[in-house]
């Protein structure tokens, strides 16, 4: 998918608490080169920060002029706007395109609580119209507003985006191109790395284990 005037999405809760991370990863990782403390804690912390980044922040959303990128964490997935069918907010944005349904990871809804006290549709607040003035008219005349669907959150602002999108094409009457499909990419250079910090987080823990005991 051509990537041009793409808008990218990314939760900033997962974007502070990975550089919160990386830091005390950092700070552990120099203290024990300094300190001797052996290649155990290296690799521990070494492996915890690449499983911060992968989960925290390579998840994202992105639109472009051509549809919808879910960046996942092992796993791609992009979808042309001639195959979206509708978009959900529920507990994370979650994209209906050919029959099929795809969430996205990076961008959750508020709270799995409020997402289920919302189970049942309703219309913006009236005192919360500053949150909702962008949001689009599916959402502001419908009654068909979620706590997720709030703009101002990590799902609410690409369901915007989409849905504004949808509406325009709809408007201006854009027929869908019959030849559009879906495309999934896993990453296989992600799996290999996160199986290798996982292998060898296990090794570190029990390498460490049998020379405590031995020592």
């Amino acid at each position: 998918m051509d990537q041009k005037h793409g808008i990218v999405f990314r939760s900033r809760f997962g974007i502070g608490l990975t550089l919160v991370v990386w830091v005390i990863c950092a700070a552990g990782i120099a203290s024990a080169v300094v300190s001797g403390a052996g290649l155990a804690p290296v690799v521990l912390l070494g492996a915890l920060g690449w499983f911060v980044w992968l989960t925290l922040w390579r998840p994202s959303v992105v639109t472009d002029d051509d549809g919808v990128h879910l960046r996942n964490l092992v796993r791609d997935v992009e979808i042309p706007y001639d195959l979206v069918e509708d978009v959900e907010t529920r507990f994370s944005l979650t994209v209906r395109a050919g029959g099929r349904a795809y969430s996205a990871w990076g961008a959750p809804a508020p709270s799995g609580a409020s997402s289920l006290r919302a189970a049942v549709r309703r219309r913006p607040s009236p005192g919360a119209g500053d949150r909702w003035k962008d949001a689009p008219r599916s959402v502001r005349e419908h009654g068909s507003a979620r706590p997720g669907d709030d703009v101002g959150t990590a799902s609410g602002a690409p369901a915007t985006v989409i849905r504004r999108e949808l509406e325009r094409r709809e408007r201006e009457g854009i027929r869908r191109a019959d030849g559009a499909r879906v495309i999934v990419r896993h990453q296989p250079v992600l799996i290999a790395v996160s199986c290798v910090a996982a292998v060898a987080s296990i090794a570190a823990i029990v390498l460490a284990s049998i020379a405590g005991t031995t020592a």
